[in-house]
């Protein structure tokens, strides 16, 4: 055998050997590379996952926030001073005080007909009435009410003042 043979063998045996090798660690990568795509899936389905999440969480902590803001006004509102107004009785006869009970100043105080009372069919008329005024925390004003088609005394009068448009019935004391 001629040495030339010799080195022919062994290049092939040589290439056939790298071949191999290069084919496992081809196949290597491969697997490797497969598994780092299937790494970045998984990563970027988690992190959408975390963001969704977070997203869901600050969501809640904003409704949570403005609920708090919330309460913490209408805390504030109720310790503000309020008006509250009664009715007194004075005497026995037609004579009326319309008083502040409550600790704010109550403007623009009126007192108004019944909803829905037309003029014409009014039982009641005010005589020093009580007409846009003012009454301070603790104050009075004195008023006549006397009967136009009625014997008896009105049970409610309808009151409105700055802040509350809405006519409040308050009670007559018997």
């Amino acid at each position: 055998m001629e040495m030339g043979d010799l080195s022919g063998w062994a290049a092939l045996t040589v290439s056939v050997i790298s071949v191999a090798i290069s084919y496992q660690l081809g196949v290597r990568s491969a697997k490797a590379s497969e598994q780092s795509a299937e790494a970045s899936r998984t990563s970027a389905r988690e992190a959408r996952r975390s963001s969704d999440a977070a997203e869901r969480s600050a969501t809640a902590a904003e409704g949570s926030l403005a609920l708090q803001r919330q309460e913490a006004e209408e805390r504030q509102r109720a310790a503000e001073p309020q008006v509250e107004l009664r009715v007194e009785r004075v005497g026995g006869g037609s004579r009326l005080r319309l008083r502040n009970v409550g600790g704010a100043v109550a403007m623009r105080v009126t007192i108004h007909d019944a909803p829905g009372i037309s003029t014409q069919d009014r039982e009641f008329n005010f005589r020093t009435g009580v007409s846009n005024v003012e009454l301070a925390p603790g104050e009075a004003r004195e008023f006549l009410v006397y009967r136009t088609g009625s014997a008896r005394m009105p049970t409610h009068l309808w009151v409105t003042w700055q802040g509350q448009d809405e006519r409040v019935a308050l009670a007559v004391p018997a």
